[in-house]
């Protein structure tokens, strides 16, 4: 998958979690546990793309 699809993806991902940002903001704790998660595999896959990058600008 290209670095455009990758970001796309993670963009999707947090627009799928503003829900529970809502909840969270309002008390509810579930929606948070939901928030956190989300937000370690963007994470995740903030760190997958950086390496992508890092290997195509290294030639390899």
């Amino acid at each position: 998958m290209a670095v455009t699809g990758d970001i796309e993806n993670m963009i999707a991902m947090l627009n799928d979690a503003l829900g529970d940002a809502a909840k969270h903001d309002r008390g509810t704790d579930a929606a948070g546990r939901r928030l956190r998660k989300t937000l370690s595999d963007v994470a995740k896959e903030c760190k997958t793309v950086r390496a992508k990058i890092q290997n195509e600008r290294s030639g390899n």
